[in-house]
């Protein structure tokens, strides 16, 4: 089963392609990395400036090709050549346009965190997988933390309210929450789906400070979460999960989570459910619209529309 990448300018095609290489060589899946298309215009911003930049991306190519991708020189010798697409482009902004190709054609698609950096946009893909009947999904790894998993909700009866902290990098192509924020909030997300009690956040209330974002969501009904995402703090996740009846906390251990995040994607490829429903992507990418919305009028509460 060949898996196409579209993008070389983040990380994740590497850590990708090398863990899906690892589970293929082990004989634990039938997906392979074997083709990539660069669509021009890296927007990698590393800390050092433009020329260290420029340098991790001609180093993830490199290192692609060392694990037996190809690289392509169009999107369609792209789709022509594999079963499957990760769409791991940095910049949120060329999503909806270097997805569509393969939902257009039916194709399972994985798009790499954030999913859009627009609610117009996510909708517009959700209509287009919908459309073509095309398996899809986005999601960041935080949705995967082990830690999730082991929380007692039986213990601690119905989640009311949640803490949460992660970290709040940012990078100027994708302001505010854009870009580390769909950490948190996914995690905050997953952690609500995993109790049954679902999404539904019905406003927002964001602030921006040099050294943190926080954010507060108000649910539908009533539940309560604050996000602080800190640039000073150590870089960590974590949670406190209030219940009616008792209080539950994790610091996450990262060492298991991209193990996680891949298992889930090639289970998708090889036609398993997927990881996360579209639907419930768009909606965290409605709150953080809504929060950067909130940013703009000092922390004012903005109403997050209902997904369908």
């Amino acid at each position: 089963m060949n898996i196409g990448a579209i993008g070389i300018d983040s990380s994740h095609l590497t850590e990708f392609t090398r863990r899906i290489k690892e589970l293929h060589d082990a004989g634990k899946t039938p997906c392979r990395v074997t083709h990539f298309f660069d669509p021009g215009n890296h927007e990698w911003q590393h800390p050092d400036g433009p020329e260290q930049s420029r340098k991790d991306v001609d180093a993830w190519k490199a290192r692609a090709l060392e694990l037996g991708a190809t690289e392509v020189g169009s999107m369609d010798e792209l789709l022509d050549a594999v079963d499957g697409v990760m769409v791991l482009n940095i910049n949120g902004h060329r999503h909806l346009e270097l997805a569509s190709p393969s939902l257009d054609r039916g194709m399972p698609t994985y798009i790499d965190k954030p999913m859009t950096c627009s609610l117009a946009e996510a909708r517009t893909l959700l209509e287009k997988a919908r459309t073509a009947k095309a398996r899809a999904y986005s999601a960041s790894s935080l949705r995967f933390v082990e830690e999730i998993e082991r929380i007692d909700f039986g213990a601690i009866g119905p989640v009311v309210a949640i803490d949460a902290f992660g970290n709040g990098e940012l990078l100027d192509m994708m302001p505010h929450l854009w870009h580390y924020g769909c950490h948190s909030i996914e995690m905050v997300d997953a952690i609500f789906r995993r109790s049954g009690q679902g999404g539904g956040v019905g406003r927002v209330s964001a602030v921006a400070m040099p050294d943190r974002h926080l954010l507060d969501m108000e649910y539908r009904d009533g539940r309560y979460v604050r996000i602080r995402m800190d640039r000073k703090a150590s870089w960590a996740f974590g949670a406190t999960i209030h219940g009616e009846k008792g209080v539950e906390q994790f610091v996450v251990d990262f060492a298991p989570v991209y193990t996680r995040l891949v298992a889930g994607m090639v289970r998708f490829f090889e036609g398993g459910q997927a990881p996360a429903d579209l639907r419930d992507i768009v909606e965290n990418v409605a709150v953080m619209e809504a929060g950067n919305r909130s940013i703009g009028q000092d922390g004012a509460w903005v109403d997050v529309p209902e997904i369908r």
